[in-house]
């Protein structure tokens, strides 16, 4: 592909999908809500559709977004199936289109070949690039792993009757069970998908528009912990686009990320392996030199001392991960166990990086 900019290729409205996208919150919300204030709320109800809820949003975010579309992990072949069944019901197309429309949104982000592109505002990422058909001689040729996967194939195949059946009949079937199928239907059913969906939308409009950029400017991406608290994780977006093949989006401990806590969950016990992690040393240095960037376009107007102590910050902070990256080839090459001075060097890197990120926080805007 060129690197000249493309147009958008002019497509045909899909007019059943715009149907449902704008039928299905009237019915979930709007229906739940008349529903529940004519016949009160039964406590099965709200737990059908959390339980719902977490099945296929952890499905989604695990399982089609960092493990088939990134391969951030490996896993069993039962994960998978559990993954392809449950993800299906989120009405989200299969995961062989959404893959591939994944893939082409972050090698092509921001730029008119980017589905989703947040250039063209807010509500196009959100929704409205979903309302137009697909190129009816679309051939997955940039997913050609999915395509070897009999699994996925045979999910594309039938995704329609899985989300719709799945999706929609199983939660009424429960609620006949407990006594009310129209209760069922809109709890786990019609709720729960527009839950799903505005969440997962929210990943590309929210996440790219509002939050911070620590890793990266290149592109649109935030760190956003509000759209992680919704979504397993998956607000932490700067980080994402940064380092796709991480199988974690929130890095921290202390970070929102229900989906890293569930693959490392699959891992200890025998399902899943071949976890991929960014080194410490490698994400250091992306925030180092993000820091170095936002620095190198402000400093020119603050006054001469605090340049300079900036400029201070930042050598220093240089000087350690310089120290680090040594000390971690000898490690590597040596086998060495002692860690102690590398970690020192880190810290030591991070506490100086962040002392400059503060100072140039002091700055006015203008600066």
């Amino acid at each position: 592909m060129s690197g000249e900019k493309e147009k958008v290729e002019a497509r045909k409205k899909d007019w059943v999908r715009i149907a449902f996208f704008m039928l299905s919150p009237v019915i979930g919300i709007l229906g739940t809500a008349a529903y529940s204030w004519k016949y009160g709320v039964r406590w099965w109800e709200p737990t059908l559709f959390l339980v719902l809820y977490a099945l296929v949003g952890i499905s989604v975010t695990a399982g089609y977004h960092r493990l088939f579309a990134h391969k951030a992990y490996d896993c069993h072949p039962v994960v998978q199936a559990f993954y392809l069944f449950f993800g299906s019901m989120a009405l989200q197309n299969s995961i062989l289109a959404w893959g591939s429309d994944h893939r082409v949104h972050h090698r092509y982000v921001d730029r008119d070949w980017d589905p989703y592109n947040i250039q063209r505002g807010g509500l196009w990422a959100h929704i409205l690039w979903i309302f137009y058909k697909g190129k009816p001689d679309r051939t997955f040729d940039d997913v050609p792993d999915l395509q070897k996967n009999a699994l996925v194939q045979f999910q594309h195949r039938h995704a329609a009757w899985f989300g719709i059946v799945g999706g929609l009949g199983i939660p009424t079937v429960i609620g006949w069970a407990m006594g009310s199928a129209l209760g069922g239907l809109l709890w786990g059913g019609f709720l729960r998908v527009v839950v799903i969906h505005h969440t997962t939308f929210f990943v590309n409009s929210i996440a790219h528009l509002y939050g911070s950029r620590p890793y990266t400017e290149t592109n649109s991406a935030r760190d956003n912990p509000w759209i992680a608290l919704l979504t397993n994780g998956e607000g932490y977006h700067n980080f994402h686009h940064r380092f796709p093949a991480d199988f974690r989006n929130g890095i921290r401990w202390y970070q929102w990320d229900p989906s890293k806590w569930w693959i490392r969950g699959l891992k200890a016990v025998g399902l899943a392996r071949g976890l991929r992690k960014t080194p410490a040393l490698v994400i250091e240095r992306a925030r180092l030199q993000t820091a170095v960037g936002r620095a190198e376009a402000r400093r020119a107007g603050a006054p001469h001392p605090l340049q300079d102590a900036i400029g201070q910050r930042l050598d220093a902070a240089q000087h350690s991960l310089e120290r680090a990256a040594v000390l971690w080839a000898e490690l590597q090459e040596k086998g060495r166990r002692d860690w102690k001075e590398f970690r020192e060097q880190m810290t030591e890197a991070r506490r100086q990086r962040r002392a400059a990120v503060r100072m140039l926080g002091s700055l006015p805007e203008g600066a």
